[in-house]
């Protein structure tokens, strides 16, 4: 199981390197004025920071199989759901809230990709909960 939870991981972490990836190339980077951009850069390279840093706790736990190492992943990827949550809730499509004309980088994420990604990191923050939780 602690094998399938780092799959599960990988595979959400394949997904938003790809929403990323999209963002980036449609210039998320330079929109940082507020109206202009949904995804503060703070938002986005927390949840990024964070995610990698889940991950990394997961892998030593995989390694070492210490509780400690299980219990400081599930604490991050809770608070890395929380990130992605709030990314979720600022990206929905509200009428308003930009003060330019412009097309955000945001816009472009494809509705398919951000509902695999977040599907996936739902299953990876309830597997590494089970897993804690059952190593306790």
């Amino acid at each position: 199981m602690r094998v399938f939870v780092l799959c599960a991981w990988l595979l959400t972490a394949g997904l938003g390197g790809y929403l990323a990836t999209v963002w980036i190339r449609h210039g998320g980077l330079r929109q940082r004025t507020p109206g202009v951009t949904r995804l503060p850069l703070w938002l986005v390279v927390g949840h990024v920071a964070l995610a990698v840093a889940g991950l990394a706790a997961w892998t030593v736990y995989l390694v070492g199989g210490t509780g400690a190492s299980a219990w400081t992943a599930c604490a991050v990827v809770l608070v890395v759901a929380a990130f992605g949550f709030m990314m979720l809730l600022r990206w929905l499509p509200s009428s308003g809230r930009h003060s330019h004309g412009g097309t955000t980088a945001e816009r472009h994420f494809p509705l398919a990709a951000v509902v695999a990604h977040g599907t996936s990191a739902g299953a990876t923050v309830l597997l590494v909960v089970l897993v804690a939780l059952r190593r306790a």
